[in-house]
């Protein structure tokens, strides 16, 4: 998976690159001690992963992302 790694306080991954979602995000707003947090846009929205918890660095924070996105079940076909 490739990320946009330019923003301070949010950066996303390339749309096109993810598997199982149009992009993963993480970010630092709205967690108030500089942590970061997971979320992916899906169902027409951006959905913050609260039960990842958040994570010390950008980078914890795209590793669970991308391991997310690899162990992600995709049904193609019923």
């Amino acid at each position: 998976m490739k990320w946009n790694t330019q923003g301070a306080r949010w950066q996303e991954s390339r749309k096109g690159t993810a598997r199982a979602h149009l992009y993963y995000f993480i970010t630092q707003h709205g967690t108030g001690n500089g942590e970061w947090q997971a979320g992916y846009y899906g169902f027409g929205k951006q959905i913050v992963m609260n039960s990842a918890g958040t994570f010390k660095t950008a980078q914890e924070a795209r590793e669970y992302c991308e391991k997310k996105d690899a162990e992600a079940v995709i049904i193609t076909a019923v």
